[in-house]
């Protein structure tokens, strides 16, 4: 029963414009520690912790993706092309029946292609341990990460009781030293989701010690994920498994019909959320989704890329009598802050973002603007 990672790399890249686009998604941005992208980041942490790599991305994505994996050891079949964007259930429900119908005992980790990870070996440990528990259970496993703040705008699993250690069992073939750390991670049953709750109760869920975050990385037999797809919704079951056959026998047309008559929808609420099976890793490691350009910044503070006054520059960039700004340079021209403090600066050669750091939830409507007045050649 060997080890399979799912690297799931899409989105339309708007939480970040004027940067990201859907040409360029976030998980195609050198957002990564040391000028990487977020995409190249995962490979290199997850690559080696099991028999195969899947990268899961829309069919238009797949070229670009292979330009920023260059260089690695990935075949065609590592690319898994989505048809349409139809949300992290239908796309991991297409990629595990692809890798079923290879071995239906496969034993599958499902990971995001863009978030930025602090600490590589906590990452490792952490996805190699949600396998082993999805192993032992015959069940579903999910990684939960210790909160540092009642952020409202996140996932949140609770934890239920504790699962003995003693049950835990490596995937075959882990390296000795991420399985080692895996087996020291603590383990419950889950007791529930709750998705971005006030920040009322974000603050209790903190105090009182028994909510995780959801990073939305999994684990599970592509058999045991499948039937518990099949019981959660039988006719998207039915759906992707006829998509499946569409794939096999070539026949694209006929998986992009079947892909598209079903509605976009997580896999949480799709699975997760519905299955008795669940079993919730504690982590604990540096990490964000860069869901924002604050979160850009406070990322990038927290691992010391920041000057004396709590800039973080990109690019040709002066900044004078100015604290706590994020500028990027990217068009080639020289970008001056001033007097000011606490603003977002993203100059790009098609276009140019300035926001209060504070607001930046605005960039929301700023892309539904552009989009309503037809601009697509700057989304």
């Amino acid at each position: 029963m060997g080890l399979h990672i799912l690297v799931l790399a899409g989105g339309s890249g708007t939480r970040l414009w004027p940067l990201s686009r859907r040409s360029t998604p976030k998980h195609l941005l050198p957002l990564a520690r040391g000028g990487e992208t977020l995409l190249r980041a995962t490979l290199d942490r997850v690559m080696g912790l099991g028999d195969s790599v899947r990268i899961v991305t829309a069919a238009d994505q797949v070229e670009s993706c292979r330009a920023a994996l260059a260089g690695l050891s990935l075949t065609d079949q590592a690319y898994i092309a989505e048809p349409l964007a139809r949300g992290t259930g239908p796309a991991i429900g297409l990629a595990v029946g692809l890798i079923a119908r290879e071995d239906p005992n496969a034993l599958i980790a499902s990971v995001h292609a863009d978030h930025r990870v602090s600490d590589a070996a906590a990452y490792r440990a952490a996805v190699l341990a949600s396998a082993g528990w999805a192993k032992a259970t015959d069940g579903l496993a999910t990684v939960g990460l210790v909160p540092v703040a009642p952020v409202t705008g996140f996932g949140y699993i609770e934890l239920g009781e504790a699962r003995p250690p003693s049950l835990w069992t490596a995937p075959e073939g882990s390296p000795p030293q991420a399985a080692a750390a895996a087996a020291l991670l603590p383990a419950f049953a889950s007791a529930g989701f709750t998705e971005k709750p006030s920040a009322e109760v974000a603050q209790a869920y903190v105090r009182g010690g028994r909510h995780l975050w959801n990073l939305g990385l999994f684990a599970w037999t592509a058999r045991r994920f499948l039937d518990e797809l099949s019981v959660a919704d039988p006719e998207v079951s039915s759906l992707l498994d006829r998509a499946v056959d569409a794939r096999i026998r070539g026949d694209e047309e006929e998986v992009t019909r079947l892909y598209g008559g079903q509605r976009s929808q997580a896999v949480e609420p799709l699975v997760l959320e519905r299955t008795p099976r669940l079993t919730v890793v504690e982590a604990t490691f540096g990490w964000s989704d860069l869901g924002s350009w604050t979160d850009v910044h406070d990322a990038r503070v927290a691992e010391g890329d920041v000057d004396g006054d709590g800039n973080v520059v990109e690019g040709t960039v002066f900044v004078t009598s100015a604290h706590g700004c994020t500028v990027v340079a990217r068009s080639g021209r020289i970008v001056a802050v001033a007097g000011i403090d606490g603003v977002v600066v993203v100059d790009t050669p098609e276009a140019v973002l300035v926001v209060p750091a504070l607001q930046s939830q605005l960039l929301k409507e700023v892309v539904e603007q552009l989009r309503a007045a037809g601009r697509d050649e700057v989304l």
